[in-house]
């Protein structure tokens, strides 16, 4: 009986050690599960752009895992675009800076002037975490300039990030 008596405190102190760290290095597996999100740092694009004209859309994100996976839009108004995405290249998946181009197509008559848009924006990684959302309105016109964007962009060569097409239709009256 004092043997019993002296093995199971040890027994209950060895068992709960176990489990404190049990518990501990699940937590650690659970948030490497999990990961971090990325996040979009910065981010332009030009609220104006002429018909025909290329838009730009500038982006700056970050993910300390360096596993954002795509970029997934969104466009409002004018146009049958549900959501879509774009792969991020390997070599931009911890940090990212450059621009989307985004090319718009109608029949010569489909759309009036000051058609407006609005593209939703934001990039998921490989285990699901999503950043925060971006907005970029747009008015289509003629005789605008989508002249040049703030800083971060205005440094140097800027990467191109990849390239969208938008069907623009008349809506129904």
């Amino acid at each position: 009986m004092k043997a019993f008596v002296k093995v199971v405190p040890i027994l209950v102190i060895i068992g709960l050690s176990f489990r404190v760290a049990y518990s501990k290095s699940l937590a650690e597996s659970l948030m490497k599960l999990g990961g971090n999100p990325p996040v979009i740092t910065h981010s332009f694009a030009s609220e104006k752009l002429s018909h025909g004209d290329i838009w730009k859309i500038y982006l700056e994100a970050e993910d300390p895992d360096g596993d954002m996976r795509t970029m997934v839009y969104s466009i409002e108004g004018a146009s049958k675009h549900h959501l879509k995405s774009l792969v991020i290249k390997k070599d931009d998946r911890e940090k990212l800076l450059g621009y989307l181009e985004g090319f718009f197509s109608s029949p010569a008559t489909a759309i009036a002037e000051w058609t407006e848009l609005t593209l939703t924006l934001y990039i998921r990684d490989k285990r699901g975490n999503t950043s925060n959302k971006v907005v970029f309105p747009l008015a289509l016109t003629r005789g605008i300039n989508q002249g040049l964007p703030p800083p971060p962009f205005d440094r140097g060569e800027l990467k191109g990030l990849g390239v969208f097409w938008v069907k623009l239709f008349r809506p129904l009256e």
